[in-house]
Parts: structure tokens; C-alpha cells; sequence
């Protein structure tokens, strides 16, 4: 509610109309119960206009906000209605502040009207549902207040909780929607094979209401604003740089998203490499491997822009390096989703509208499911998970580049479609080529799920004819995973755990000459490697036949001291 509007609203009062008439939505007014005498008069006027103004707070804030004006009567008509109030505003700042869960800190304005002292209280529109300080909760319908039932509590703390801003309607008309960017749309649809691509031939107003890009109002929503309208300011800057750390070149885009998202796309994938490397297939097949995987940089960037906080004015920025590929994008991880639980956590997008509409033009998947699909393809091309680091005001993913694990790549080429596209199959893979084995709680954070369903999910793995790993026959050790050994040895030189060992081993057994013994410190000490890196080569040199525990020593723990296999082949501890 505007000022030059509430002005207005007075002047009708003033003029004859009672408030009540004119109350709204976002409009209430209230008398002050100090000022009521007589039969009617409250026992405790304070504590009642606490009530009053906290009751009609919580209801605004559970709305749209809205404003309300104290010191006028609600039912009298013309001067009469004006009684002012003395309120103190510190006081009924604090109390309202008191009286709210979450907290509200409410703007409280001072205005004289033909000689009468009113208060305008402003509520702004909650983030949460909003209650009174016994768990109350009210919402506006019209011009009164009603409590929220159980249902409309929970839905409006879900729709706070992940607010989309697309669905409001925009400060601009369906007027300033771009030529050019209705052109696009209407390109988009007419190469889609389904129905949507009878939706080219509809008139402007009719292909906007059929995309949900306007209200029923014919308002253009901010979706509608984002998708279609030039931009007032730069939405993506895109930084190109000849070497990490090098100074960029730099393009600032300033277009409606439905031109935006290709153009942008475009851009990164004319810098990619797509063949850094070849890796020869069974039947004289040859598949080029690129620098980073087109379709997980698609992905990145599409995330972006679609699902970035538009509340916030920052622009979207890719920096990309002949090594590196950074994306920026403003605003946290959406309510509920957290950087551990990335992979299994199925979240309502940010923006929800916009989303729909850039899936009916086929430019996006309404499931918001690109994360697995980034950390998938990366692996498959030989090259490394993407990472991910997000805080309450951006995301930022990045992507590095090296020369590609042919021989991880060539085997992925190989395997069965369904597990090509199997993101936990991909991710431990790439776990068990760096260690022998896989812990249960090592699975559950790598695939980002409970131990329990980290289980099954691995269990699963390794049953049927396609079975990519084993359970681990040391049941002391608790559950445990590792490669099966025909996968082992068709991985070949990606099992690197195995290439640490073959290429100590002939270190160790000089040691195990000299010595006699060896335990995890020394493999540390001689190869700088922590206490995990070690044990996994000791373990590896134990399945060569390399090594023995010391029967008569610890069998657990770092401090296991290791013997010569061939001297010491199944003897066992000395007898007291």
C-alpha cells in the first residue's frame, strides 16, 4: 500500500466512508482501546491492543504484508472516526518484536492528519510461516483474518521455505516482451515432435498464457519478465582466460534467457576440446575423449541461470581456462538440500514457473536432476568429479582438467548402457581404482545416502551376470567392498592402488632383505603416503604374496609388523 494511497483512504474516511469499507487485503485500521470508555471499555486496554496489533501483524505477515493504521475507528463514519493514540512506538515495536516467532521488526511511521496523532504500522511479507508467541497463526482473506488450518500452515511454510519469485507478476507488461525472443520461443517449439510444437502457431497473448507466463489477470509474471524481456542490466559475464591465474577477456550478455541459455551454451562448448585424447574399442571402434564432458558443462551452466536466485542483482559468471572451468551463479542450495546430500536429495526448484516454462520449450528438465548427470559424465570422459561449494548467497561449480584416464574411459565404453548412465556405479569405480576397497561408511558419504541404503546400492552392484564388485572376505574389518578381480584386471592401469603397489614393491622387499621386517610407518616414511595409503599398499603386497603379518605381533592397527612371505609362509605364532 503506497502512501499517495493510504492518503486517499483517510480523505474518504474524512469525508463520510467508515474504514471498514475501505479495508483491503493489505489495509487495516484499528482503534486504539485506550480511547474507548464506558460499557465497552477493555479491563486492561494495553494488553488488548497488544493482542489486536500482534493478531493483525501475524495475519499480514502470513499474506503480502500490508499496512496498519492505528487511532481510527473502523465503523464510524466522516471526523468522528479519527481518535488518535498515544502509543509509545518503541514500546509497540518491542512487543510486537516479542510477541511474533520468527521474530518480526516491524517499521512503525508517525503521521498527523487534520490534528490527530495515527501510527502506520508496516508488516512485510514473511519468509516463514509466521505465529504469535503460543503458536498461533492467522491469514488474511479479504479484509479479516482467519486462523490457518494444519494443511494451509504446512503449505505455506513449504512455499516460504522455497519461495518462487517467477510466479509473482512482474513490473513489466506483456507489451516489452522482445520480437526476437518470441521468435526463438516459437522456434524451439516448432522442432519438438510432440504437441508443444503446436504452440508456434499460437498469437503472442495466447502463447504466453499457454507457457504460464501470465496471471489471470493477463499480467505478465516475472518469469514471463526473465524468459522473454530484454534485461535492464548484464545477466552473465563469461571470462576466458589463456592460462589459470592469466588475465580475461571478458563478455557481458545482456538478453531475454530463452536467447541467453543458447548463446551462452554456444560460447563454452566452442572453447572445449573435444579430442585431447582416443581410445581404440574392440572392432577397430575409436571414441575421441574431450577436455571436459560437453553434456556436464551444459548442465552447469543451464543450472545457473535457471535455477539462480533473481532477487539478488549479481550476475551469473563463467571463467574458463584451458584447465579449469568455474561457474558462479547468486543465491544458496534451495531449502532443504545440502552439499553432502546433492546426489539423493529431490528438491522443488527455486523457481518453479520459469522452470515449467523452459521445459515446455524443451530447454530444460522439469526435474531439476542435473547434478548426478554433471558428476556422471565427467567420470566417463576419464576426467575428474566435479566440485561443489555453496553458501547462503551463491554456488559455485567447478570442473577441472587433466589428461584423461584412458583406461577408465575405455572401460566404461564397454560396459551395458544402464550402467554407463549409473551414477553410483561411475562414482565407485573411480573410489575403488584410488583404494582397494570401499567402507560401508565411506559408501554412504560417497553416494551421498544412508548406510543402510548405501548397502543395498552397493549390494546391488555386485549381484548378476554384470556385477562390478564383491564383498570383502574380511568380515573383522566390518562390510567392506572391492572390485571383482575380472573388473580389476580389465580396468588395467586406472586400479592405481595396484600400480602404488607394483611400483613399491621392489623398494619393500630390499627393506624386508635388509631388515627383516617392515611395518606402516616405514612404507609412510619411504613414499610420503598417510596411514590409509599405506595399509592399502601393504594389503596389496600381502594379496602379491609379498608379505606376512607377524604371527607373533598385533594383528590390528598400524603397529602390525610385516615379514618376508617367502621365509615365512604359514608359520605360525611361537608357543610359550
Amino acid at each position: 500500500m503506497k502512501l499517495d494511497l493510504l492518503g486517499d483512504a483517510l480523505q474518504q474516511i474524512h469525508a463520510g466512508a467508515t474504514a471498514d469499507s475501505l479495508e483491503t487485503e493489505t489495509l487495516d485500521f484499528k482503534r486504539d482501546p485506550h480511547t474507548v470508555t464506558g460499557r465497552g471499555a477493555p479491563g486492561n486496554p494495553q494488553a488488548r491492543l497488544i493482542e489486536e496489533l500482534v493478531d493483525t501483524v501475524v495475519c499480514f505477515a502470513n499474506g503480502r504484508g500490508g499496512r496498519i493504521v492505528l487511532g481510527v475507528d473502523d465503523r464510524t463514519p466522516g471526523p468522528g472516526a479519527f481518535y488518535g493514540t498515544q502509543a509509545d512506538i518503541g514500546f509497540l515495536r518491542n512487543r510486537i518484536y516479542g510477541n511474533t516467532r520468527p521474530q518480526l521488526t516491524v517499521p512503525i511511521d508517525e503521521i498527523e492528519y487534520h490534528g490527530t496523532r495515527i501510527l502506520v504500522i508496516t508488516v512485510p511479507e514473511g519468509l516463514d510461516l509466521i505465529t504469535d508467541s503460543k503458536g498461533k497463526a492467522l491469514g488474511r482473506s479479504g479484509a479479516s483474518c482467519a486462523p490457518l488450518t494444519e494443511d494451509a500452515r504446512r503449505a505455506l511454510a513449504h512455499q516460504r521455505r522455497n519461495p518462487d519469485l517467477t510466479a509473482r507478476p512482474s513490473d513489466r507488461a506483456p507489451e516489452d516482451v522482445s520480437p526476437a525472443a518470441i521468435s526463438e520461443a516459437r522456434r524451439l517449439l516448432g522442432r519438438l515432435v510432440d504437441l508443444r510444437s503446436q504452440m508456434a502457431d499460437l498469437d503472442d497473448a495466447s502463447l504466453l498464457r499457454a507457457l504460464n507466463l501470465v496471471d489471470r489477470e493477463g499480467r505478465l509474471l516475472v518469469a514471463g519478465e526473465i524468459l522473454l524481456c530484454t534485461p535492464e542490466q548484464d545477466v552473465l559475464d563469461v571470462l576466458g582466460r589463456p592460462a589459470a591465474g592469466a588475465e580475461p577477456s571478458v563478455r557481458r550478455l545482456r538478453e531475454p534467457l530463452v536467447q541467453l541459455l543458447p548463446h551462452a551454451l554456444d560460447s563454452i562448448r566452442s572453447t572445449i576440446d573435444p579430442e585431447v585424447a582416443h581410445i581404440a574399442l574392440a572392432g577397430g571402434q575409436e571414441v575421441a575423449l574431450p577436455d571436459f564432458s560437453p553434456i556436464a558443462v551444459d548442465e552447469a551452466v543451464t543450472n545457473a541461470l535457471v535455477h539462480r536466485d533473481y532477487s539478488r542483482p549479481e550476475r551469473v559468471v563463467i571463467d574458463h581456462s584451458p584447465n579449469a572451468l568455474r561457474i558462479w551463479s547468486p543465491g544458496g542450495l534451495p531449502f532443504g538440500v545440502t552439499e553432502d546430500r546433492l546426489l539423493s536429495t529431490v528438491s522443488t526448484p527455486r523457481n518453479t514457473t520459469l522452470m515449467s516454462a523452459m521445459q515446455q520449450l524443451g530447454l530444460a528438465e522439469r526435474a531439476s536432476r542435473g547434478i548426478d548427470r554433471m558428476f556422471r559424465e565427467q567420470v566417463r570422459v576419464g576426467q575428474q568429479v566435479p566440485g561443489i561449494r555453496a553458501d547462503e548467497f551463491s554456488v559455485e561449480v567447478y570442473f577441472t582438467s587433466g589428461a584423461p584416464n584412458r583406461a577408465f574411459a575405455g572401460y566404461v565404453a564397454t560396459l551395458p548402457r544402464a550402467l554407463r548412465e549409473n551414477v553410483d556405479a561411475m562414482l565407485t569405480l573411480v573410489h575403488l581404482c584410488e583404494r582397494s576397497t570401499l567402507t560401508l561408511a565411506d559408501g554412504a558419504r560417497l553416494l551421498q545416502v544412508t548406510e543402510g541404503e548405501a548397502k543395498d546400492r552397493l549390494d546391488a552392484l555386485g549381484a548378476g551376470d554384470e556385477a562390478l564388485v564383491e564383498r570383502d572376505g574380511d568380515a573383522r574389518r566390518g562390510v567392506r567392498w572391492r572390485l571383482r578381480p575380472s573388473v580389476a584386471t580389465a580396468l588395467g592401469t586406472a586400479v592405481k592402488h595396484r600400480t602404488r603397489a607394483d611400483s613399491a614393491r621392489p623398494r619393500v622387499e630390499a627393506h624386508l632383505k635388509e631388515y627383516g621386517w617392515i611395518t606402516n610407518k616405514t612404507i609412510r616414511n619411504m613414499f610420503d603416503l598417510d596411514v590409509q595409503q599405506a595399509t592399502q599398499i601393504l594389503n596389496e603386497l600381502r594379496s602379491a604374496n609379498v608379505v606376512v603379518k607377524d604371527p607373533d605381533g598385533p594383528q590390528r592397527g598400524p603397529s602390525i609388523r610385516w615379514l618376508p612371505a617367502e621365509q615365512h609362509q604359514g608359520r605360525g605364532p611361537r608357543q610359550p
